[in-house]
């Protein structure tokens, strides 16, 4: 699976390049800057760390992009009834771990391929309706 490249716009990030040499491009180490926690929530280790922090890009404008690697362990229940012409078909859940939906809205880079759809989720007072983007194409894995 690729790096989970993220991308946002943080205002508080932006320069005029005129003012600092023409410098448009500045690369830092990430744990300087706000990130989102974008997690796996159904994964299968409990492990919702970022291994390697590395270098966030920041452009004049404010846009950030931060592709740490990873490595997602997630449950998947597998029907073999057709082996081995069978297919598997796996949720993986992202959201973050702290922001709610109309804080933080992930959407895929590929917009073509998601749909959004309204589910309901529990939330601190009870049941809340949070839209969810369903991305239904994915990676082909074999071994």
């Amino acid at each position: 699976m690729p790096s989970p490249s993220q991308s946002w716009t943080d205002y508080k990030l932006r320069w005029n390049p005129d003012d600092y040499g023409g410098v448009d491009v500045l690369y830092v180490p990430s744990d300087t800057i706000w990130l989102p926690d974008i997690v796996l929530y159904n994964n299968a280790d409990g492990n919702y760390q970022v291994t390697i922090m590395t270098k966030a890009k920041l452009s004049y404008n404010g846009t950030v992009e931060w592709a740490p690697p990873a490595i997602y362990k997630s449950m998947c229940q597998i029907d073999v009834e057709f082996f081995p012409f069978d297919r598997q078909q796996c949720e993986m859940k992202f959201g973050s771990w702290t922001y709610g939906g109309l804080e933080v809205d992930l959407i895929h880079k590929d917009e073509h391929l998601q749909e959004e759809t309204i589910e309901m989720v529990e939330g601190v007072d009870g049941p809340v309706q949070e839209s969810v983007w369903i991305v239904n194409e994915g990676l082909w894995i074999s071994y």
